[in-house]
């Protein structure tokens, strides 16, 4: 009974895995509970959670759907379907996402975005490269000289759960100034919590059966 409980509770862990799945279109007005960090240069911070701000189903190219965070003297925005497919006619590219910082006497050292908290991936590669289900993907880009991003928090193959932007220099912002940048993300149709759950479930089960032979 004991090894056969095991075998269950592994099988409906595998079992939640595989059925895991990701929601390609992801706006802005999506991704409600990402955590967003501002480290200055002083080396305090200040994080906030992403808000929608706008769900206007109006404006082409889903542009209408934003979301995003306002600090004390920052704020980070993103409008639209954030894996930016920008057709010809469109006057700026699409799913953008912008952060704008007031120098009020300290500078930005970097910014940090927990996707995963929002249960948000970013997928960071072009095309469909894995057979994960999360689609086509976009990696982190910009028309800036003055930042460079990493990625943080594996979740499977190309998709993390996080994103650092920092500044090439010691500072990612000295003075006020606008970072404008691309990045798809996926929703996780199935969480971690989830998961875990189901695995707590079997795990449950197994003390069951101890109990039964007792």
């Amino acid at each position: 009974m004991k090894k056969s409980a095991i075998f269950g509770a592994f099988a409906l862990l595998a079992s939640s895995q595989a059925s895991a799945s990701y929601i390609e279109t992801v706006t802005g007005a999506d991704m409600t509970d990402m955590s967003v960090t501002v480290t200055y240069s002083d080396a305090s911070t200040e994080t906030l959670l992403w808000q929608t701000l706008a769900t206007d189903p109006g404006p082409d190219y889903q542009e209408g759907f934003v979301g995003g965070v306002f600090g004390s003297d920052w704020s980070l925005v993103q409008q639209g379907n954030t894996i930016s497919e920008t057709p010809a006619d469109a006057s700026l590219p699409l799913g953008l996402w912008t952060f704008d910082f007031e120098f009020t006497g300290v500078g930005i050292q970097s910014i940090f975005i927990d996707a995963f908290a929002g249960n948000v991936v970013f997928d960071t590669a072009e095309g469909d490269a894995s057979a994960n289900g999360s689609g086509p993907g976009r990696g982190y880009l910009d028309d800036v000289d003055f930042a460079v991003a990493s990625y943080t928090n594996n979740v499977e193959d190309e998709l993390f759960g996080g994103l650092l932007i920092n500044g090439i220099s010691d500072e990612l912002f000295a003075q006020s100034g606008t970072l404008e940048f691309l990045i798809d993300t996926d929703m996780v149709a199935v969480s971690a919590p989830a998961t875990a759950s189901i695995f707590a479930l079997g795990l449950a089960f197994i003390g069951f059966g101890r109990k039964k032979n007792a």
